[in-house]
This record gives C-alpha cells, structure tokens and sequence, in this order.
C-alpha cells in the first residue's frame, strides 16, 4: 500500500516562553489534537499491540546508528542524543539506554505507559483510498542514576504516528522514501534532582529538512522564506555541539555514530 502524506506536523511551529515549560506536554497533545483534525479513541484497543520496537526504532537492524534520536536541550539548544531499548512489560514499556549532552553520557532507566490515542480517517492519494492514521501519545519518564552532581530526570511525552498494515504496526511516511514529515517526538523537560533546575527537552530523529522542525524550537530555525537544508539552523547554535551535525547534512550524509557503545 502507498502511503502518501497528507499533513505536515512539522511546520506547525508553536513559540512558548521559558516559565511555560512545565505544561509543554499538554500544549504539545492539545495542539495536534485541536488543529489537525483527529478524535480520540480508546486506549483498550491497542494494549494487545507492542509498541516496543517501533518506540526505540528497532525496525532494521540492531544497534543501528540511524535508530538514535537527537535534539534541543534548554535556552541556547544544545545538541541531546539518545539510544535506548523498549521492551513491554504487562501495559508498561521498560526503557533502557544511554544520553549524551556534549561530553556527558549518562546511562538512563524509565518507562512508558500508552495516555492518549488518536485517529483520523484519510484519503490517500492518487489511490483514492481511505484508510486511518494513529497518532499515540505516551507518559515518558526517564531517569539518570543519581550518582553524580548535576544528574536528574526526563518527564514528558512521547509520541508516536503509525498506521496498521497485515496486523503490523508500520511507522507512518512517504511513498517518496523521504523521511516522515512527523514521527517519534518526545516533548518535555528535565528537572536536576538536587535543585530547581528544569530544561525543555525536544528530540526525534532528525532537526533538519524540509518538514523536519522540532515543536517549541522555533528560534533554533532559520527564517529564510526559501528554507531549505542549507539553512535550518541558525548559526549561532553551531558551537552547542551542532557544528558536526550540520556539516552532514549540508554534505548529504545522515549518518550518526556509535557514541552509546
């Protein structure tokens, strides 16, 4: 089946101020869920289903670099990796994998539990079929081990666009083998455990493309009316860990280390 895309999450770009961080993950569901045309439906449906490999991108091959997923921490946007493992205990998903800010990898243990689904029936084109798209919004905790001054703890939401084909959970893109326009996103903060302290935390697997933005990172873009790849980010965030990053993709590689190993 061919699947074409029919919206572009990624330009829905949401601008939020610093004291609004800690109900980012509400404005993130009741943004998509108000302006894009879909309606909830019960959770109860899926619990049968496992999301484990589709949440932590364990689709191809095992220990994939392309598996990773990178994005924005705090006010200047420095660049924050992940790679970890999912794996569904009763209706809960274990999680297990490593961090990186700059050179700071720290390991990281947490779960996930399925909060909301969404749906909307879609007509496919030139197919003219209808089929439905899925949108499942996840409560993610992730936590830090705690040994170290300065660790803490991720909270927010995970989220997740598939459709089902055979019975099988497929992860939603285009025919054209671009990438997705909107796919696994985590939106949220981390919190130090021995002080105030709290970042937003955005991440999936890319920041760049043309329908690849971050949500509540507009800053982080370029504005330039003729975006393209040579301009999605701004300059001045190069030095927060993004100069290697944008060199790639400027060179036409997507290709990522093995910085968890």
């Amino acid at each position: 089946m061919k699947y074409y895309l029919s919206i572009v999450f990624g330009l829905f770009i949401i601008s939020i101020s610093n004291s609004q961080t800690t109900v980012l993950s509400q404005k993130w569901i009741d943004s998509i869920q108000k302006n894009f045309g879909f309606n909830k439906i019960n959770t109860k449906k899926f619990e049968q289903l496992d999301f484990s490999k589709i949440l932590s991108n364990r689709l191809a091959l095992e220990n994939d670099p392309l598996s990773t997923y990178v994005g924005c921490f705090g006010p200047k946007y420095r660049r924050i990796d992940f790679h970890f493992k999912v794996k569904k205990k009763n209706n809960k998903y274990l999680l297990t994998g490593k961090s990186k800010l700059g050179n700071n990898i720290r390991p990281i243990k947490g779960e996930m539990k399925l909060k909301i689904m969404l749906y909307r029936e879609q007509q496919l084109i030139p197919d003219k079929i209808k089929d439905t798209l899925y949108i499942a919004f996840f409560d993610c905790v992730m936590k830090e081990p705690g040994d170290r001054n300065g660790d803490g703890i991720y909270q927010g939401i995970f989220t997740l666009v598939f459709y089902i084909e055979n019975g099988k959970i497929m992860l939603f893109k285009s025919d054209s083998g671009d990438w997705p326009t909107f796919t696994n996103t985590f939106v949220g903060v981390w919190k130090r455990y021995n002080s105030n302290v709290k970042r937003k935390v955005i991440f999936s697997f890319h920041v760049a493309g043309l329908y690849e933005r971050l949500p509540f990172c507009d800053d982080f873009y370029s504005q330039d009316e003729n975006y393209d790849e040579a301009s999605f980010m701004k300059e001045k965030y190069l030095k927060y860990g993004w100069k290697e990053y944008y060199d790639k993709i400027i060179s036409g590689s997507y290709d990522k280390d093995y910085w968890w190993k």
